[in-house]
């Protein structure tokens, strides 16, 4: 029989040490318990009578709200551990199991043939439990952020996305659409940023909006003047809150901006690494300093300012002849 079955119904807490009990928690919706306590891994499923205590807990702890949430918390985690156990043998506690070089060694031998963006989702996953349940620090993987994901809309395509947030069903939907536009394709901000931004966060000076941007990029940006009115009307008579309404998974805020997209359809998907995309280009177009570019971005070093370079506007040396030698000024 599973400990887990005896267990006390108090909140649980996955262990630290090896002889600390399992525990379920009492609040648990009653077809998220089915789903973590009735899962079957479909790979490694001789190493699953060792791991799947532990492996519960931890799925417990991090507490989903949500059957899909629950689901991928198992799958992930089952996985993991599953590895770890395989390969290492060692006892299962947070702080032997949630290490950097074990997460990076699962990613590197075991997911070596999956793709970038589910290994930094692994990743990130990973880390958030290691954080939550053990406050460890797992390093986690640079987000993916190819050429193509770097492409901006064009005049047209930018048209399509503002039709659609103007038609939205809801004045709840008009807003959140209307903010995602504003704040990533008129002040660059990034997904997370997007869900981590508050009313209270945008200032109105002089006629012109500037966002204060929240994070470890924490910076203060002018909203571009073709989003500003957009935003205005997103913001409405609301003096304090989310920017962008929606509910907010503890390890990765910018899923509910997702479940948003997809529940929203329109002619062309909206995308904010797209619309964040064409406000740097935009940037780089203008041709400001580039301290002021690395500051209003966020960015640490220029490298991060390559992706985007081949979309903005190209120019050739011959034509600059005189502003190189010093016979004209910038």
């Amino acid at each position: 029989m599973s400990p887990l079955q005896n267990a006390p119904t108090t909140p649980a807490h996955p262990r630290t040490s090896p002889d600390a009990p399992p525990e379920l928690a009492a609040d648990l919706p009653d077809q998220t318990r089915r789903i973590i306590t009735g899962y079957k891994p479909q790979r490694r499923k001789s190493a699953w009578t060792h791991v799947q205590p532990f492996v519960v807990e931890c799925v417990l702890a991090m507490a989903p709200t949500t059957a899909i949430n629950a689901r991928r918390l198992m799958t992930m985690t089952a996985l993991y551990v599953s590895w770890v156990w395989t390969v290492t043998g060692c006892d299962l506690t947070i702080p032997r199991v949630f290490k950097t070089q074990l997460v990076h060694r699962y990613l590197a031998e075991d997911l070596a043939k999956r793709s970038e963006t589910y290994r930094y989702d692994t990743a990130r996953q990973l880390s958030a439990m290691a954080d939550k349940l053990g406050d460890i620090h797992v390093q986690r993987l640079r987000m993916p952020e190819q050429t193509g994901s770097a492409r901006p809309y064009s005049p047209a395509e930018e048209a399509t996305l503002f039709a659609w947030a103007n038609t939205l069903t809801t004045p709840l939907k008009r807003q959140n659409a209307r903010a995602l536009l504003a704040l990533s394709g008129g002040a660059g901000l990034s997904a997370q940023e997007l869900m981590d931004a508050q009313v209270q966060d945008v200032e109105f000076v002089t006629g012109r909006l500037f966002v204060n941007v929240r994070g470890d990029r924490a910076r203060r940006v002018p909203v571009h003047s073709k989003w500003a009115r957009t935003l205005a009307e997103s913001i409405g008579n609301r003096t304090r809150g989310d920017l962008f309404h929606a509910y907010r998974l503890s390890e990765y805020k910018p899923n509910g901006l997702q479940r948003f997209l997809s529940d929203n359809p329109g002619p062309l998907r909206p995308s904010a690494a797209r619309l964040r995309s064409g406000w740097i280009v935009a940037q780089i177009d203008a041709e400001l300093p580039m301290q002021v570019l690395l500051e209003i971005t966020g960015f640490a070093t220029l490298l991060s300012l390559q992706p985007y370079l081949e979309h903005s506007i190209q120019h050739r040396a011959d034509d600059h002849i005189g502003r190189i030698i010093g016979e004209e000024v910038a």
